[in-house]
């Protein structure tokens, strides 16, 4: 947890110098879908989390290519099990807040005024199971498109990934089953505003 916050300062002091910088503040919807967390060596099921809408909050500062971002989501995946052919989700299960501290860089364009970047950086995944909340600390990778909407506005669409530690403890899982490595896949869109 010291790891992430440190990363996240760093990432801040790095893109703060007084120079021509741009703040930006945004919201963002996405999709995603997990997997991983456990496996029965037993057989064929899975259980892990299932798939989420998510809802964030996104704060960004840039100076020329570089950018800093820390993004803060909210999903309800809830818990699934899945094998032959069956998957069975109770969205009631678990919810999940992610943090994330990213650095971007442009790697391309599309078009007279669209961008196209890449994103990297740590995050802390809080996972809410019943009263009880876990972290675990992972990475998040993401290719992301933007373009400008209108005025101080632009849009994004990012395809992005994430890996983090198996979100269960190993008392919650019956001895056939194993912890494997939490993921995560989906893709976000946003508006943001120009500062």
């Amino acid at each position: 947890m010291r790891i992430c916050a440190l990363a996240m300062l760093v990432t801040l002091a790095a893109v703060t110098r007084p120079a021509a910088a741009q703040w930006y503040v945004g919201l963002e919807l996405g999709a995603a879908q997990y997997g991983g967390s456990a496996r029965d060596t037993s057989g064929n099921p899975h259980a892990g989390p299932g798939g989420a809408t998510t809802v964030g909050l996104r704060v960004e500062r840039s100076i020329g290519r570089l950018r800093g971002a820390l993004r803060l989501s909210y999903g309800k995946p809830g818990f699934s099990v899945s094998g032959e052919g069956i998957r069975i989700t109770d969205k009631t299960a678990g919810q999940l807040i992610e943090s994330a501290a990213l650095v971007s860089f442009r790697v391309g364009g599309i078009g007279p005024s669209g961008a196209v970047r890449a994103e990297l950086g740590p995050a802390l995944h809080l996972w809410k199971v019943g009263d009880e909340f876990r972290a675990r600390l992972g990475a998040v990778g993401a290719a992301a498109y933007e373009w400008p909407v209108a005025g101080r506005f632009s849009g994004a669409i990012r395809l992005e990934g994430a890996l983090s530690k198996s979100w269960f403890d190993a008392a919650d899982l019956p001895p056939e089953y194993e912890r494997r490595v939490t993921w995560r896949y989906g893709v976000t869109s946003g508006l943001r505003h120009r500062l």
